[in-house]
């Protein structure tokens, strides 16, 4: 793969306000009757990914795990905001967040879409099993493991349909942040992120 020459556009006042928007989309999640606002609909994977790979490096990958664990401390405290399965999570967003910082500037827009159904995949099947972990109406055999990938517990909704869910939320929003960084790029005459191959540089 051919490194893309592309430079951070300097734009402070969108990742605050993606941040912003995103805690505020927890806090009401969290907030609403036995938080079912949305399940499984919100923006952190697109920002711990897309976000990671196309805003300024002065925002550091670890912001986006750190953003969340401190909303939850705020509305659950510290008992529940800390289970196995919130830490999981978080872990998740900062593996994939570090991973994402190591691309800055070389992915085009069709792999960056890829790395995140990737890590939708990846993150769906790491908190699934540690579900199937610590949650005691699973059998701890494969068939528990794979009723947890799959149809989940009986009384809820089957778990497909939370991955279902995440998978159009991570890419409706890393479209949006993609969209957004590169026509301010271009407006800037900075160079935006290609959509399949090398970026051509413009003017700086």
């Amino acid at each position: 793969m051919i490194p893309v020459a592309r430079r951070s556009t300097p734009m402070p006042w969108v990742p605050l306000s993606l941040i912003t928007c995103a805690l505020v989309m927890r806090w009401l999640k969290l907030e609403s009757p036995g938080m079912t606002l949305l399940p499984n609909f919100s923006p952190w994977m697109a920002l711990a990914f897309t976000g990671t790979l196309v805003l300024p490096r002065a925002l550091p990958w670890f912001v986006w795990p750190l953003a969340l664990l401190g909303i939850n401390l705020a509305v659950l405290g510290i008992a529940s905001a800390m289970d196995v399965q919130s830490m999981t999570i978080y872990g998740m967003y900062a593996v994939i967040a570090f991973v994402a910082a190591h691309f800055r500037q070389r992915l085009s827009v069709v792999q960056a879409l890829l790395g995140v159904l990737l890590s939708s995949a990846v993150f769906y099947l790491v908190t699934n099993t540690a579900s199937w972990i610590v949650e005691p109406a699973y059998a701890k055999s494969v068939s528990g493991w794979l009723q947890a990938l799959t149809t989940g517990l009986p009384g809820y909704a089957p778990a497909w349909t939370f991955f279902r869910a995440s998978l159009l939320s991570d890419l409706g929003f890393s479209s949006l942040l993609i969209l957004a960084f590169n026509a301010e790029a271009r407006f800037r005459e900075l160079s935006p992120m290609p959509w399949a191959g090398p970026a051509i540089l413009t003017g700086h």
